[in-house]
């Protein structure tokens, strides 16, 4: 083509377009790779790229997701240990116990034996049935146990009712029966672990009495056998894995008592302290730190491992003894004087809290929210510590017991009903 043809083009001018018509070239160089054998293959075009940074989040990722399952594994654990009963039986039990009802709540029944306020609810035990109640008033369960002499032994998740005299025992969960037993001999006294673990104590063949104690799963662990002395009260550690007993016995002069802290690995006791002369009313085994032993007129409180002991002396007799999640409340008044009380709040430690003073016939009693709750004639009362009155209310007259349900309101129980007051 001659020159003055041609399209100048300048030296700064974009690339020429290629060629796309159908007479271009469709294997082009670039497209080619040339090996040392003198033959050509066509390129390979990757589907992906894994680049070394992706490898790294990847890692990273993986690392993040296995620590995050570690702890939740190790919070499981932590907890299991923590929470005596379990976590899932403790989480049932606060499912349960969520819900409202109505007050007042009626029930067939003549005589109300007891009733034990236990986080959101409470059980209320009759001379015909036991019944679990929330603290809005919904019935979680009634069950007719048909004893002639029921008692009532609770830990956070379950209830021990058995027959005092009798063969009998049954083991309540919130949604009704977990298991019942029955044994040869007659049942003189029981109590349940946080944990779940109970022990009850019953005559013997050859032996005066025997203590056997059951896991959660009704399975026997443990039997001791005195061979001597009567066992007419008994504790379990809140982790089960001891238990406490008293045993009284008969001489010319009178009784003596004695406590013995047993575990479960030999027969043998690993501590016991005596008391002559005197009369082991209750021991409670509600504290993780140790066991309370209640007489007349003095509270033991003895360490489940160490074993050392801090008493408290009073000079008037023991009349009630209601346990909390705060410690423990005594309450002693004169023999010939039932209006002046003495009211004592004993520790989780074993240490005396608070000492005030009552005047006037006392029903019932409870220590919650850092006050006293009682009932006297037909007045409910709120107390500081420092034994003033803060609050009253009318409550009528055959109040039997009482639970606490908020700081201002209590469930009063009759020998038939269940009735809501709330405090002015």
């Amino acid at each position: 083509m001659p020159d003055y043809k041609r399209k100048k083009r300048s030296r700064f001018s974009a690339k020429p377009k290629a060629d796309k018509s159908k007479f271009a070239v469709k294997g082009e160089k670039k497209n080619i790779i040339e090996f040392d054998d003198g033959t050509s293959t066509q390129k390979r075009k990757r589907s992906f790229n894994i680049l070394k940074g992706n490898k790294d989040e990847i890692k990273k990722r993986w690392q993040r997701t296995a620590i995050a399952v570690l702890v939740v594994i190790l919070a499981a654990i932590i907890c299991e240990l923590s929470i005596p009963a379990g976590i899932i039986e403790s989480v049932s039990t606060l499912v349960y116990s969520i819900g409202s009802g109505n007050y007042p709540i009626t029930f067939d029944s003549t005589n109300t034996e007891n009733v034990v306020s236990k986080g959101n609810f409470y059980y209320v035990l009759t001379d015909s049935e036991v019944v679990a109640v929330t603290k809005g008033g919904k019935v979680v369960f009634s069950h007719n146990h048909g004893f002639e002499n029921p008692v009532l032994k609770t830990s956070k998740t379950r209830a021990l009712v058995f027959d005092q005299g009798g063969t009998d025992a049954i083991i309540f969960k919130l949604n009704g029966v977990s298991s019942t037993l029955s044994f040869e001999k007659e049942i003189v006294n029981g109590a349940i672990g946080e944990d779940g673990t109970y022990a009850l104590a019953t005559n013997a063949d050859g032996y005066v009495a025997a203590v056997n104690v059951y896991t959660k799963r009704d399975k026997l662990i443990y039997q001791w056998f005195s061979s001597s002395d009567m066992i007419n009260n008994v504790a379990v550690a809140p982790n089960g894995k001891k238990i406490a007993i008293s045993l009284l016995s008969s001489n010319v002069s009178g009784f003596n008592s004695k406590v013995m802290i047993l575990n479960f690995k030999s027969a043998n006791a690993e501590f016991t302290k005596n008391y002559d002369g005197e009369i082991i009313y209750n021991i409670s085994g509600a504290s993780s730190r140790g066991v309370g032993v209640a007489t007349a007129n003095t509270h033991d409180f003895i360490h489940w491992r160490k074993y050392e002991s801090k008493q408290y002396k009073n000079e008037y007799n023991l009349q009630m003894l209601r346990e909390s999640n705060k410690g423990t409340l005594l309450l002693y008044n004169r023999e010939n004087d039932k209006t002046d009380n003495r009211i004592t709040i004993i520790s989780k430690k074993g240490e005396v809290k608070h000492q005030l003073q009552f005047n006037g016939i006392i029903t019932d009693i409870a220590y919650k929210n850092n006050h006293i709750y009682c009932i006297s004639d037909t007045k409910a009362y709120i107390l500081d510590m420092d034994g003033k009155i803060v609050r009253s209310a009318d409550c009528g007259f055959g109040v039997v017991r009482f639970a606490v349900i908020s700081q201002n309101e209590i469930a009063v129980i009759t020998d038939n009903q269940i009735s809501k007051i709330k405090f002015e």
